[in-house]
């Protein structure tokens, strides 16, 4: 009987192993090509905001407002604001980009660094993705924490251990990165409330 339990246990996990193998590479696929290394090795996405008929003043205005609204409290932090020069940098993370399951009771929380530099009509936004934040969890229990570095996981790292997790929470990285950035070009061009609000007389 304890045989026939330990063989079910085993086939199980194998199937759910295949299966996620299959699901992570097809992740993987959908963002081949979309994404970089900058020099350092960090995964990097660059967007350039054209925004014409406004000024150099208004456009750094706007895209402070979105780091206060978003990167003013808690773990995330502006870390940098230059009128002058037009630069914005803050530092924030996605929260739960792997979230716990039965086989790897793992939550992944992703750190992040973004970057505006404002001109005259235009902005340009650097995110880079810096570390993966990892606890291991039993129930309501923290058993340990530690931060890797995402160039030294998968699929960064080839030779890295836990493809599967981690092509999960990279994909996962990828698309909250890709919402950022679509998040702060909305709010160079219109605003952080709405359009009609911000641009309403009073």
């Amino acid at each position: 009987m304890k045989t026939n339990k330990v063989v079910l246990i085993i086939l199980m996990l194998a199937f759910f192993t295949s299966s996620y193998s299959q699901s992570a590479k097809k992740m993987l696929s959908e963002i081949s090509g979309k994404w970089q290394l900058d020099d350092n090795g960090n995964v990097t996405f660059l967007k350039i905001v054209e925004v014409s008929g406004i000024d150099k003043n208004e456009i750094y205005n706007r895209a402070l407002n979105y780091f206060i609204y978003n990167y003013g409290n808690g773990n995330s932090t502006i870390q940098n604001q230059d009128k002058e020069s037009g630069l914005i940098v803050g530092k924030g993370f996605y929260k739960n980009v792997q979230p716990r399951n039965s086989i790897f009771p793992t939550y992944i929380n992703t750190w992040h660094i973004v970057r505006v530099d404002v001109r005259e009509g235009k902005a340009r936004i650097i995110l880079t993705l810096t570390d993966y934040e990892k606890t291991k969890m039993d129930g309501d229990i923290i058993l340990s924490t530690v931060m890797n570095r995402v160039q030294k996981e998968y699929p960064i790292n080839s030779n890295a251990l836990q493809n599967n997790m981690m092509a999960k929470a990279f994909y996962n990285s990828y698309k909250c990165a890709m919402n950022s950035l679509d998040a702060i070009e909305k709010a160079i061009k219109g605003g952080n409330t709405s359009t009609s609000i911000e641009n309403s007389k009073w």
